[in-house]
């Protein structure tokens, strides 16, 4: 049974790291609960569940994992759309650029809600060197999963300000994730519109060209080549 007992947990950790690197490493991620996996290890480990430790360890080694996946993916070639900020909407473009102007700042708070959590890394790797970017990045990430973590165990006995914190959280992570499907969505259909509004315009008539020539001008011609 301890046997059986220690995989079981082995196997929590191992799926709960590759849902905290996919969170901030892979555009998934927006949709992904971080927070939701650093608080269940920190309930697992106060409950006994998993080794208090090694579940510690996961949510800040993995936490800081995915910020330096999310920056390499957008360094070696990120979505066009989120690298220029064409055809997003006007607001979405505006945070881009505060970002870009503000990057160390971004990436320090950027790490504390979700959805940011996923975006600013590819915002930032344009305009700050990797070892600048790690120097933040990886200390706040790091840290920001002990804390949650650390909310966990106290969730698990009983807290009700960590409870409160978590919830705040979560309904944060939810208002930022339907803003940005919203954002989405309202900039799909304006590309569906201007599609369609191009569709819509008539042909050019034929001979409406620069080489063609009237009627009057044809007869004119004519009378010309007859005298």
């Amino acid at each position: 049974m301890a046997a059986l007992a220690g995989s079981l947990g082995a196997g929590l950790l191992l799926v709960a790291a590759m849902a905290l690197v996919a969170e901030s490493g892979l555009l998934v991620g927006v949709v992904l609960p971080g927070i939701s996996v650093t608080v269940g290890l920190g309930v697992l480990a106060g409950t006994g569940a998993v080794p208090g430790v090694a579940a510690g360890a996961t949510a800040a080694v993995a936490g800081a994992v995915g910020p330096s996946l999310g920056y390499w993916r957008a360094r070696r070639g990120g979505p066009a759309a989120l690298r220029s900020g064409r055809g997003m909407p006007a607001a979405a473009a505006r945070v881009l650029r505060l970002a870009e102007r503000r990057p160390v700042l971004a990436v320090a708070l950027g790490q504390w809600f979700a959805v940011v959590r996923t975006l600013v890394p590819r915002v930032t790797s344009r305009v700050l060197p990797y070892h600048r970017f790690a120097a933040v990045s990886i200390p706040v990430a790091a840290t920001w999963g002990l804390v949650t973590f650390t909310l966990g165990r106290l969730l698990a006995r009983g807290s009700t300000t960590a409870a409160r914190l978590v919830a705040a959280q979560q309904v944060t992570a939810n208002v930022l994730l339907a803003a940005l499907l919203l954002a989405v969505a309202g900039a799909a259909v304006r590309a569906v519109l201007r599609r369609r509004a191009r569709r819509s315009r008539p042909p050019p008539a034929p001979g409406s060209g620069r080489c063609s020539t009237t009627p009057d001008a044809g007869a004119r011609t004519g009378t010309e080549d007859r005298r």
